[in-house]
């Protein structure tokens, strides 16, 4: 993992004060037992204060939408400045240490926005306030946020999306003082759309199971004449409590015709169902609920209707199978428009009627079973979406994951459901609902350390310029005492160590291991049918392009919903970060590896593991399929155009890993009794850079998730194999995930 000091961060806070002092008595100095000294002008006997200049020494010259302007990663972004800025001082029980606990601090100080945007670079990186510092203070702890960027109205992403948020920076608590009242809190992307999110999910399923639910209640008759010119007339009336659910009895025989199998048209009516409602939710399947996976289901149910609809019956139960075709046309045209063809081809162009058409003819559908109770009502708050908005849901309207959004049928209730907690085997086996989708963090600030003092006032000049030399001591004057504390006769005062960033870091890159993939298409299709053979059904092969995949998301599992005074997690919520604002890495290219993608993360150490290991991260790529093909995944089809997942696990506890480098000037959260560092290697660790190297490899797409139904019989998944390595240290090498 690569250290943020090797980025761009800030060095070091000095704080100078500004003159001499009359006084001869240095009363304030007896708790460290120091001699008599000449008072500084500018201590107060009344506070036991210095006042004090406050200089940030800053390195602008090293290598973090995420972009890599927002996260600093490159030597050549700009600095984006240090807001709500905030310092600290202790007075511990000895010289030279740092704040290794949660106690109580003695004095708060709302710098603001203490570095704008730019202010700074290699050859001028210092900016100095006035403050000042109690006497005997001989620790410091600093924290501040980047400056919030900005985005162009055009941009389709947010500032959010592109440099984090933050639902809470409260450093200190309610006094400011008490570190373990420090909350830093991550922002869940859905904040304040809940019920809206909710009213899309049950407006979506409330129409699949009308459609799903059609029947022949209702006065109406039709005749039609099979193949043999004999003319069978389908009285609605005969068939009053006929459902589709009746093509798919235990028996396997003509609802129409009792004993007689299922005859063809009826065949594909029981199997739409059947691919329609079988969910396999114990083996982990998750079918997509966004607004175009429901899209692309109907299109598909669509077109099996419209073969049947438009068929030449042979048999009474054909021209019935024919008749209850027509039935379901209907109601799909009450919801959805498309290019329907009147020989019976595949239906195309589908997409969302208005809202107020779909909200209308909901209201009223004859075919919400008794079962389903009580109908959903009142879908005011999402009036004013558009077709497109409802295509886009949950991406465009709220800027989540595809992924976030799916639903199962329950046979008891006649109904499709919208699942609001449900468990993601897939990424982790985590518990979650739509509202743990969260921001990344912003890039935030932390420096922690002991101070050097000098009887002498420098001028801002005489501080060294750099990072490496400001923790030089031979680049300090001979005034200067390290590990010392403040006195009624210091003159300057000077943070011994860096300033660092208090956020992680996720690097990533995708690269293909081979050309040609394969799709799990064979053991779908023996799934399906097991008298299959061994090469029968042999899996599709995908040739790739430097187009076929695009990266549109990251979904990180395992992140805390809150960290603590030191940046580490507090509490026990486990959130998922998701990044929809990928840079660069869109493109997977068929030689080579894609640009690189920045995520701010927060460290992810665990205090108690229960096996004494830390945890593992998995990270979910979210991918569009623009290979001009479907194929199959675990559980199902994913198809062209479609959203799917392939998910890395990222182990820090793998046999012969490699160690990060360790920093030599400052110890790193968490800390032993003594005020080391104690030394566990976790996933994410505070201003260090993770890398991690997907490879889409020949097996990847049998292990894709997130499906639509297989109305086609076609369908793909597909896996990932991973080599991440902290720069520095730890390496992931060849990891196939989903199996080989």
């Amino acid at each position: 993992m690569k250290k943020l000091k090797d980025l761009v961060f800030v060095s070091a806070i000095a704080l100078l004060s500004v003159a001499g002092m009359t006084a001869c008595s240095s009363s304030g100095d007896s708790a460290m037992d120091v001699p008599p000294v000449e008072p500084s002008p500018n201590y107060n006997p009344e506070t036991n204060e210095v006042t004090a200049k406050f200089v940030f020494n800053v390195s602008t010259g090293n290598n973090m939408r995420q972009t890599s302007a927002a996260t600093q990663a490159s030597s050549t972004d700009a600095f984006r400045g240090i807001d709500n800025a905030v310092l600290l001082s202790a007075k511990q029980s000895a010289d030279g240490k740092h704040i290794t606990s949660a106690q109580v601090m003695d004095k708060h100080y709302d710098l603001s926005r203490i570095m704008t945007a730019g202010s700074i670079d290699a050859e001028n990186s210092r900016r100095v306030i006035e403050t000042s510092l109690p006497l005997n203070t001989n620790s410091l702890l600093f924290y501040g946020r980047a400056i919030e960027g900005t985005v162009a109205t055009t941009d389709p992403l947010t500032a959010y999306d592109q440099f984090g948020h933050l639902e809470k920076f409260d450093i200190g608590g309610a006094d400011g003082l008490t570190l373990s009242a420090t909350n830093i809190e991550l922002s869940s992307r859905i904040n304040g759309h809940v019920d809206d999110f909710k009213k899309v999910e049950e407006l979506l399923g409330g129409i699949l199971t009308c459609i799903i639910n059609t029947n022949m209640a209702g006065t109406n008759h039709v005749s039609i004449t099979d193949a043999s010119k004999y003319t069978y007339v389908v009285n609605a009336s005969e068939y009053d409590d006929f459902t589709w659910a009746d093509y798919c009895n235990s028996t396997g025989t003509s609802p129409v015709e009792t004993g007689h199998e299922l005859y063809p048209l009826e065949k594909k009516l029981a199997d739409a169902f059947r691919e329609m409602t079988v969910i396999k939710q114990s083996a982990g399947e998750l079918r997509a609920g966004c607004g175009d996976a429901i899209i692309h289901t109907i299109q598909d149910l669509w077109s099996v209707i419209n073969e049947v609809r438009c068929a030449t019956p042979f048999s009474k139960g054909e021209a019935v199978a024919k008749y209850f075709a027509e039935k379901v046309h209907e109601r799909i045209q009450q919801y959805f428009s498309g290019e329907v063809p009147s020989t019976g081809k595949a239906v195309t162009g589908v997409s969302y009627g208005t809202m107020a058409n779909l909200t209308a003819h909901f209201a009223v559908d004859t075919a919400w079973p008794t079962e389903a109770g009580t109908r959903p009502a009142d879908f005011s708050s999402i009036s004013g979406f558009s077709n497109e908005e409802l295509k886009g849901f949950p991406q465009r309207t709220y800027h989540l994951a595809a992924g976030s959004t799916h639903y199962l049928y329950d046979a008891a209730k006649k109904k499709f459901e919208y699942v609001q907690d449900y468990n993601t085997s897939a990424v982790g086996n985590t518990s979650f609902t739509v509202e743990d989708y969260c921001y990344p963090p912003e890039l935030v600030y932390w420096g922690n350390s002991p101070i050097r003092v000098s009887n002498i006032e420098h001028k801002t000049d005489t501080y060294p310029a750099s990072v490496s030399d400001w923790q030089k001591d031979a680049m300090w004057a001979d005034d200067w005492v390290k590990n010392s504390h403040v006195t009624s006769a210091t003159q300057s005062v000077a943070m011994q160590n860096n300033i660092n960033y208090g956020t992680s870091l996720l690097k990533t890159t995708i690269a293909y291991g081979t050309t040609t993939l394969k799709d799990n298409n064979h053991a779908i299709q023996v799934s399906k049918d097991p008298t299959l053979g061994d090469t029968d059904e042999p899996d599709n092969e995908i040739y790739v392009t430097n187009t076929s995949f695009q990266l549109v998301g990251l979904v990180i599992g395992g992140q805390s919903k809150k960290v603590g005074w030191n940046y580490l997690p507090q509490g026990n919520k486990s959130v998922y970060v998701y990044d929809c604002a990928i840079n660069g890495a869109a493109s997977i290219p068929t030689t080579g590896t894609s640009q690189p993608n920045y995520t701010l993360v927060f460290d992810n150490y665990n205090a108690s593991p229960s096996d004494g290991k830390q945890d593992k991260v998995y990270v979910a790529l979210e991918l569009i399929n623009n290979s001009g093909k479907d194929f199959f995944g675990e559980h199902n089809v994913i198809r062209e155009g479609g959203t799917f997942y392939l998910i890395g696990e990222l182990d820090p506890n793998k046999d012969g890993q490699a160690k990060p480098t360790w920093p030599t000037n400052h110890p790193l959260p968490p800390y032993t009794s003594t005020g080391t560092s104690d030394q566990v290697v976790r996933v994410f660790m505070q201003d260090y850079m993770t890398t991690a190297n997907f490879v889409i490899g020949e097996n990847s797409l049998k292990h894709a998730y997130l499906t639509v139904p297989d109305l086609r019989y076609s369908a793909l998944t597909l896996g990932l194999s991973v080599d991440i390595n902290w720069e520095t240290g730890l390496v992931f090498n060849n990891v196939i995930v989903g199996g080989e």
